[in-house]
């Protein structure tokens, strides 16, 4: 496995202006171990975002897949205790985060475990909880497991997976998620069924589901890398209400079709 690491310079370049992406790291990894992982993505979109990672409150084992590749990169951390998603360590934790950053933040990015936990975040904003993270306005999700995790236990409850089935959402919910997202899967990835339980819980209206021949890890191949971008941009842009957003159907023109269920576009 080829390791990219973050440019060298990357602590010492001043910040810039650029709207910014929450990033939640995967269970038992950390922000560091992320910001290798997530390297191409964040390259493509370096023109577009400005990627803020922090670090999960719980220390855990090396998460699957982690070792040996980042031996030595400990503490391993993870986003969930023993009882489920610590409302009182978390929430403080990810606004102090983003407080202290200072920028504009405008969506979240989770991998595994912290896709879980970004799909709850924007549900609090959809709920219009006044807690909630209101500055995300859509959601990437890579290679997300289940089921979603609410830092409020009303929201959630925390009950194993195998009892928490998509029909919930049915009955507890006037309706699933409908900010805007994106959901990318791997066909190779042993949590392919949690990935597609995930994005049950989004509205098929206002998602987009995109498979890739991978296992649990981001896209390898550049091609695949700019699509994912592509969708991230159009999200964007079409949050923004731009007009010269590029639609779905050009940008998949442009890399070739992937989509299962595309995000629609405003005129």
């Amino acid at each position: 496995m080829t390791v990219l690491a973050p440019s060298p310079s990357a602590k010492s370049r001043p910040k810039s202006n650029l709207p910014c992406l929450l990033c939640l790291h995967g269970g038992g990894t950390s922000a560091q171990i992320f910001a290798i992982q997530v390297g191409r993505l964040q390259r493509a979109l370096a023109k577009y975002f400005r990627f803020v990672f922090v670090d999960g409150p719980f220390e855990c084992p090396a998460g699957p897949g982690v070792l040996p590749f980042f031996e030595g990169m400990g503490p391993y951390r993870r986003w969930i205790n023993e009882d489920g998603c610590d409302e009182d360590k978390v929430r403080p934790l990810l606004k102090k985060k983003m407080a202290d950053d200072g920028g504009n933040f405008v969506g979240v990015l989770g991998f595994s475990q912290g896709a879980r936990l970004a799909l709850g975040l924007l549900h609090e904003k959809q709920e219009n909880r006044a807690e909630a993270f209101n500055e995300f306005g859509f959601g990437v999700f890579i290679c997300g497991t289940y089921p979603p995790l609410g830092l409020s236990s009303s929201l959630f409850p925390i009950t194993p997976t195998a009892q928490f089935e998509s029909q919930y959402w049915d009955q507890k919910h006037e309706s699933i998620l409908n900010i805007p997202t994106v959901h990318v899967m791997g066909s190779r990835d042993p949590f392919l069924h949690k990935s597609r339980l995930l994005s049950q819980c989004s509205d098929p209206a206002s998602t987009t589901i995109m498979e890739f021949a991978m296992g649990h890890a981001f896209p390898a191949a550049p091609a695949d890398t700019q699509r994912v971008a592509n969708k991230v941009i159009a999200l964007y842009q079409n949050q923004r209400h731009e007009v010269d957003v590029p639609r779905v159907e050009q940008l998949e023109k442009e890399v070739g079709q992937v989509v299962v269920t595309a995000v629609p576009i405003r005129a």
